[in-house]
C-alpha cells in the first residue's frame, strides 16, 4: 500500500463540522436516504451508502441496498478513499494496492470489489463520502455515472452545509437571546437612567429607573423638537424649558459625545431631580449610525449636600448669615463698584460694626438656648432695617458687621447706626421671657476713590469705632451718666446704582 498522509488535527475537525450539522445524534434521514438511493441508481452497484468519518470510525448515516455492521475508522474504505483523495474508483479492491489489505476486501468483514467514491466536503474540510460498492469486480466506474455520482455528492454537501450555517444561525440567535436577557437584566436593574434615541432621533428606550423619574416609558412618536415638554427637561433652575439643542441625548448626534452635561427632570406633581448625563453615538462596524444612547445619574442629594457645604463655608452655622470672608468678598466687591450716576465724584461705603451689649448675661442667666434665640432675632431686625443691596454678617459671638453702599457722609452713617441701635434696643420675647440688649455701633466710611484694596481698613477702623463707642458708654455709666437714647430714624440712603 502506497503511504498515505493523514493532517494532524484532522480527526477533530472533522467533529466539529459533523457537530455543528446535528448529524451524530442518530435516526434516519429522509435526505441522506435520498442521496443513497439515487447514488445506487446511478452506479448500479448492490450498496449506496452516506458515511462520515468520526475520529475512530466510520458511521453510515443512511445505507440502500443491506446493511453494515459498524466498523473502526482504520478498517474502513472511506477513510483511506479520503486519504487518497477523491473521487476514487476501483474496479476491483482485491487487487487494488490502495485497499487491498482492508477487512472488508480480503474477506475478514467483506468482499467489496467495485467501490466508487466522492468526497462529501462541508466548510472545506472531508467530512465522509457517498459511496456504491459492489461484490463483482468489473469496469471502474467513469464517465457519465461517475459524474452524476461526483455531483449527487455536490448536492449532499451543500445539504449538510445548510444544515450547518442552519444549526450555527440558531446557537447564535439562541447566544444573542441569552446576551439580550442579560443585557435587558443589567439595564433595567441599573440605579442609573438609560435612554437611547434611533437614528432619527426618537426616543426608543428607557429603562426602570428613566421610567421612574419620568413618569412615563419611552414613546417614538415624540419629536425630537418637543422631548424637553414630553418629558419634562428643564434647565438648571428648574423653571426654564431645555431648548433641544441642550438635550443631552440629542447633542451626541452633532457632538459625538457629550460627558457631564446636567438639567433638572421635574415631572408634574413630583419632585425636581437634578441629573448628570453623558451620552455618545452608536454605530455599526461599518461606522453608520444607529442612533445614540444617554446614561444619567440623580445628583439631586449631591448637589444639595455641595450647596450646603459652600453654604456652611462662607454663612454663619446659627444665623445664615454671611461669615468674615463672604462679608469681605462683598465689601471688595462693593468698593471696586462705588461710583455716582455721572461717573465723577465716588460714591461712598459706610462699614457698620455691631457689638450686642448685655449679652452675656443672657447667656449667663438663662443659658444658651435663649442666647441663640436673641442672636436669631437680632439677626431678623438688622437684616429687615437694611436694603436688599445692604449685607448683614455674623462675625461670632455677638459681633455684626453691615456694609451699606451708596452712603452720601458721616452723618448719614451715623443715622443709620441709630436706626440699628434701635431695633435692636426693642425686647426680646424668649419662652415668656422678657431679654435687653443693646447694640454699640461703630461706623467708617470709604475714603473718596479707595478701591477694594481698603476692604481690611474699613473693617479694622469701624471695629476700633465701636470699642471706642462701647469704652465712652461704660465711662459715662461709671460717672453716673445715663447711655443716650436711641432715636429711630427713618433714614432714606439711596441705592447706588
Amino acid at each position: 500500500m502506497p503511504e498515505l498522509h493523514e493532517p494532524e488535527d484532522l480527526r477533530q475537525r472533522q467533529l466539529q463540522v459533523l457537530t455543528d450539522c446535528d448529524l451524530l445524534e442518530g435516526g434516519g434521514d429522509a435526505e441522506l436516504a435520498a442521496a443513497a438511493r439515487v447514488a445506487a441508481a446511478v452506479t448500479g452497484y448492490q450498496l449506496a451508502v452516506v458515511n462520515v468519518l468520526l475520529p475512530d470510525q466510520q458511521c453510515s448515516l443512511a445505507l440502500v441496498g443491506g446493511a453494515l455492521p459498524p466498523v473502526s475508522r482504520e478498517d474502513s474504505l472511506c477513510h483511506r478513499a479520503t486519504l487518497v483523495g477523491g473521487p476514487v474508483v476501483s474496479g476491483d479492491c482485491a487487487t487494488d494496492p490502495r485497499f487491498a489489505d482492508l477487512p472488508w476486501v480480503d474477506g475478514r468483514l467483506g468482499r467489496v470489489r467495485r467501490y466508487a467514491m466522492a468526497p462529501l466536503q462541508v466548510d472545506g474540510i472531508t467530512v465522509g463520502t457517498l459511496c456504491a460498492l459492489d461484490e463483482q469486480a468489473g469496469p471502474a466506474l467513469e464517465g457519465d455515472p461517475l459524474e452524476r455520482l461526483v455531483d449527487l455528492a455536490d448536492m449532499t454537501s451543500s445539504l449538510l452545509e445548510r444544515r450547518r450555517q442552519g444549526r450555527l444561525a440558531h446557537e447564535a440567535a439562541e447566544e444573542l437571546a441569552r446576551a439580550r436577557a442579560f443585557d435587558r437584566a443589567l439595564l433595567e436593574a441599573l440605579p442609573l437612567g438609560v435612554v437611547a434615541a434611533d437614528a432619527d432621533r426618537r426616543v426608543t428606550v428607557f429603562n426602570t429607573t428613566s421610567r421612574r423619574w419620568h413618569g412615563l416609558d419611552a414613546d417614538a412618536a415624540v419629536e425630537p423638537e418637543q422631548l424637553s415638554q414630553a418629558y419634562s427637561l428643564f434647565e438648571l433652575d428648574g423653571t426654564t424649558p431645555l431648548a433641544p439643542h441642550r438635550v443631552p441625548l440629542l447633542r451626541a448626534f452633532t457632538e459625538d459625545e457629550v460627558v457631564g452635561a446636567e438639567f433638572v427632570i421635574r415631572p408634574a406633581g413630583a419632585l425636581p431631580r437634578t441629573i448628570s448625563a453623558s451620552a455618545r453615538q452608536v454605530r455599526d462596524a461599518g461606522g453608520r449610525l444607529l442612533g445614540a444612547v444617554a446614561a444619567m445619574a440623580d445628583v439631586t442629594a449631591q448637589r444639595a449636600l455641595e450647596a450646603q457645604l459652600r453654604t456652611a463655608a462662607t454663612h454663619d452655622v446659627l444665623t445664615g448669615l454671611p461669615n468674615r470672608a463672604l462679608l469681605v468678598e462683598h465689601l471688595t466687591v462693593a468698593l471696586s463698584e462705588a461710583h455716582d450716576d455721572a461717573g465723577h465724584v465716588p460714591w461712598r461705603v459706610a462699614v457698620l460694626y455691631c457689638d450686642l451689649d448685655g449679652f452675656k448675661a443672657v447667656n449667663d442667666l438663662h443659658g444658651h438656648a435663649a442666647g441663640d434665640a436673641v442672636l436669631l432675632e437680632v439677626a431678623r431686625r438688622l437684616s429687615a432695617a437694611v436694603r436688599p443691596q445692604d449685607v448683614v454678617a455674623r462675625l461670632g459671638g455677638d459681633e455684626f458687621v453691615l456694609v451699606c453702599p451708596g452712603v452720601a457722609d458721616a452723618a448719614q452713617a451715623e443715622a443709620l447706626a441709630r436706626r440699628i441701635a434701635a431695633v435692636v434696643a426693642e425686647p426680646v420675647v424668649v419662652d415668656g421671657v422678657e431679654h435687653r440688649v443693646g447694640v454699640s455701633v461703630g461706623t467708617e466710611l470709604s475714603r473718596p476713590g479707595e478701591g477694594s484694596e481698603g476692604a481690611e481698613r474699613l473693617l479694622s477702623a469701624a471695629d476700633a469705632a465701636m470699642f471706642a463707642r462701647k469704652r465712652a458708654r461704660r465711662d459715662r455709666r461709671a460717672a453716673g451718666l445715663p447711655d443716650p437714647a436711641p432715636v429711630p430714624s427713618a433714614v432714606a440712603v439711596p441705592a447706588p446704582r
